[in-house]
């Protein structure tokens, strides 16, 4: 791997500890202005509201972790893919559950720094 997908896949990592850690801030940081994330259940998300609910902390991000990830760069853009395992659970209900998905991540370059402006996920295929 270079050194640009290692810091890359960093980036990533840091945003899904970020958000086991309900860190808005963090995540804002590291997104671009424009922002854009399509929930596996169909809820699409722009930079505001995708905060909005971090902050609120209607739920709880137990474990959020991505594998098997590949990163494509393009100028000034990165698409990221793999497979994502979240473990969650309401918190204005005993409500728990785990979903494990497809995902695809677009970075932009801004700087030295990569940030994210979407990310999008799907259940994984049939075995």
């Amino acid at each position: 791997m270079s050194d640009e997908t290692d810091t890359l896949i960093a980036a990533e990592r840091a945003r899904r500890e970020a958000i086991e850690r309900d860190d808005a801030d963090a995540l804002e940081a590291g997104m671009t202005d424009i922002f854009h994330y399509a929930h596996i259940n169909g809820l699409v998300e722009d930079k505001a509201a995708f905060l909005t609910r971090i902050r609120a902390r209607s739920v709880k991000t137990h474990l959020n972790r991505a594998s098997d990830v590949a990163v494509q760069f393009r100028p000034g853009y990165a698409l990221m893919t793999g497979r994502s395992r979240i473990e969650y659970e309401w918190t204005t209900h005993e409500n728990k559950g785990v979903t494990e998905t497809l995902f695809l991540a677009v970075w932009e370059k801004q700087g030295e720094a990569w940030k994210i402006s979407a990310y999008a996920s799907t259940p994984l295929p049939a075995a």
